[in-house]
């Protein structure tokens, strides 16, 4: 004769999809709590020292994302101020040999002391001809900048 699998409530430390989110209380079969989302960490029974521990650490995840939302503010506050030159080389009527692609104008403003993922670089086409170009940067979520690139002439 099968035994009957019992409910248990649990309190959630992690987000899991399928049950909720931290803090919450799920009702979940003993054995999958017992197995996998106890010794995970992901869950533990309510009580008052579990509390605690979720509300530290959301208190933790506030924190961090409000210092990572300062430094992406500040970099969205540098980037147009500073300018980026790249130095290529450039044929005889002004066309570069190669062109500017988005890996070099992360690297240059990483040499600029700007830093920013060359995922980030919001080019429509490459360049390909000396001049002064502004490029969109993706900061974060909806926040775009363009950022000031000079493309130069590379000493012989």
């Amino acid at each position: 004769m099968a035994r009957k699998q019992q409910d248990i409530s649990i309190l959630l430390m992690e987000d899991i999809e399928s049950l909720g989110k931290a803090g919450e209380i799920a009702k979940v079969r003993a054995g999958y709590a017992r197995n996998y989302l106890f010794p995970k960490g992901l869950a533990s029974l309510p009580d008052a020292n579990a509390l605690a521990a979720v509300e530290a650490r959301k208190r933790r995840a506030v924190e961090e994302a409000k210092k990572r939302e300062a430094r992406l503010q500040e970099l969205a506050e540098k980037i147009p101020q500073t300018n980026v030159t790249l130095e290529m080389k450039v044929s005889d009527d002004g066309k570069l040999y190669g062109a500017v692609t988005p890996q070099m104008v992360a690297k240059a403003m990483a040499d600029a002391g700007l830093d920013v993922p060359a995922s980030h670089v919001r080019m429509e086409h490459t360049i390909k001809e000396i001049g002064q170009f502004e490029i969109p940067i993706h900061v974060h979520g909806e926040l775009i900048v363009n950022a000031r690139i000079w493309v130069v002439r590379a000493p012989d």
